[in-house]
């Protein structure tokens, strides 16, 4: 008798087991359901990161399952005895198929999963070789400025839109690339590349830098560029002609009256200065940086503002660089130093 319940007992036991296991099947199943059927919005959205890790997660607990529990399981288990009671053996064997099926539907669901992340990302892929291809042409267009001026003339909510999607590809570049920024051929760098040449020329006209900085999308973009243009400093002969288009965005925005209370506003003149304090800076980018503070130096009365330059940038190190002879870099430097005294002596005045 003591021998039966035993035996009972370790049937019992894994029947519960089983029912436990269908039970986190249907768990995993129901999670990579709902992926699925989420996926197409997931291509299209900044999901698609989210999507993938989905997919990641999902695939390491089938197999840990598989690793840690099913097959354990499977190699160990004991049929019932032949003397068990017939409602218990036939229980039993509907789970030992049950089992069986879900085992061979999780292995279905694995292959179903590595199939959908490798289409994931060949659409992630193509969509970013059309982005640059896309981007590019745009950006070649914007050289016009009647193309600029009808766009916007009539296409102003586009163009919000369009800066919006600047600035959220803009940051995911970053952070995607943050230990390392591509090649310049990686159709991802184009893709950011042209998309910031299209704001560039949008903002080299006096109307389109207006737009630029008095709508938010824009004014958020100009913010981020300043916040993350430290990022481009380690590499920068990678990043040459991204900072080159970051420069004469700021430097467009500089000629505007907003615009110009903006880049003080997010402390553009502390991240020009450690820029120029690089060595590995090339002397277009020196000259950049040197023309953007020039420009806001220029006939520069309010106090804050002076006070705001005068402790945020080296004006040893603009010294230094206007002593290395008559270039144009030269010149801008002392251009600088010329209009930062004449502000600091109209301050002394007052």
């Amino acid at each position: 008798m003591e021998m039966s319940k035993l035996m009972v007992e370790s049937a019992i036991t894994e029947n519960e087991f089983l029912i436990c296991l269908e039970d986190t099947l249907k768990s995993v199943e129901k999670n990579l359901r709902k992926f699925v059927k989420t996926a197409p919005k997931l291509i299209i959205d900044s999901e698609l990161e989210a999507g993938l890790q989905t997919i990641e997660t999902e695939g390491e607990r089938i197999h840990e399952l598989l690793r840690s529990v099913v097959q354990p399981f499977l190699s160990n288990r004991r049929d019932p005895p032949e003397d068990a009671e017939p409602e218990l053996k036939y229980k039993y064997e509907q789970l030992k198929e049950q089992l069986h099926n879900q085992t061979i539907e999780l292995e279905r669901a694995i292959e179903e999963t590595q199939n959908l992340k490798i289409q994931i990302l060949n659409q992630s892929t193509f969509c970013a070789s059309l982005g640059a291809v896309l981007g590019n042409l745009a950006w070649r267009a914007s050289r016009f400025p009647e193309i600029v001026d009808i766009w916007l003339s009539g296409l102003q909510n586009k163009v919000r839109e369009f800066l919006s999607i600047v600035s959220g590809s803009f940051v995911a570049f970053i952070s995607t690339y943050e230990t390392g920024i591509p090649p310049t051929n990686n159709v991802e760098y184009q893709f950011v590349l042209g998309l910031l040449g299209i704001v560039t020329n949008i903002s080299s006209m006096p109307k389109g830098r207006e737009f630029l900085i008095t709508n938010q999308n824009g004014k958020d973009l100009v913010e981020k560029i300043i916040k993350f243009m430290p990022n481009f400093f380690p590499i920068v002969s990678r990043t040459h002609s991204l900072m080159r288009l970051m420069l004469m965005i700021l430097y467009n925005v500089s000629m505007n009256n907003t615009g110009l209370r903006c880049l003080f506003e997010f402390r553009v003149a502390g991240v020009l200065s450690h820029c120029l304090e690089k060595d590995t800076l090339s002397e277009e980018l020196q000259l950049l940086c040197l023309r953007i503070l020039q420009s806001i130096s220029y006939d520069l009365k309010d106090p804050k503002y002076i006070e705001d330059l005068t402790t945020s940038i080296s004006v040893k190190n603009i010294k230094s660089i206007a002593a290395r002879g008559q270039s144009e870099t030269c010149c801008a430097a002392k251009e600088v130093i010329k209009q930062l005294q004449e502000s600091l002596k109209s301050r002394e005045t007052l």
